[in-house]
């Protein structure tokens, strides 16, 4: 097993991989649910081809998909900054959350290398315009979710059975 039982989050990666995903895949399909199916494939795609996740999360088996456990916190301090608003708004019978950008200065991309980049470039590509029922379905394809159990650590090492962006 290779799931990360203590995160070394890198909170300068987390954050800016947050707002980047805000910045360039935000229209009416960004919500947090899909926010959280961005990260999952930053991270495990970055596992795969380079043994490293970019954000240093684990993520835990939810009933929509992966999600990763430190989340809350890095858009929690966005949003104290003031580089962020979120907002609620109504769906079906609950409600989404809902990003704004309100500082582009906030954003360091930076901090990324080269080939960050062109993942954060390519998974906004792919899914920008994906609905997020659309892409947590995706997710429940892959064998990271589909060989974790509820509630728990979704292993890194089945990563290497997700397709998207081979080299």
């Amino acid at each position: 097993m290779v799931a990360i039982k203590s995160p070394q989050i890198n909170k300068r990666l987390y954050r800016n991989a947050v707002l980047y995903f805000i910045k360039y895949c935000n229209n009416q399909y960004l919500h947090e649910t899909k926010l959280n199916k961005l990260l999952y494939y930053l991270d495990f795609i970055s596992f795969r081809d380079y043994k490293k996740p970019i954000t240093g999360d684990v993520y835990i088996h939810q009933q929509y998909g992966p999600v990763p456990s430190h989340v809350d916190e890095i858009l929690a301090s966005l949003k104290k900054d003031g580089i962020i608003d979120t907002k609620a708004v109504a769906y079906k019978d609950g409600e989404l959350i809902q990003f704004e950008l309100k500082n582009e200065k906030g954003i360091d991309e930076d901090v990324f290398s080269v080939e960050q980049k062109e993942l954060l470039k390519n998974i906004c590509d792919e899914f920008g315009n994906w609905p997020t029922e659309k892409i947590v379905a995706q997710t429940h394809l892959e064998a990271p979710w589909f060989y974790s159990k509820p509630y728990e650590i979704v292993d890194y090492a089945y990563s290497r059975d997700i397709d998207l962006f081979r080299k």
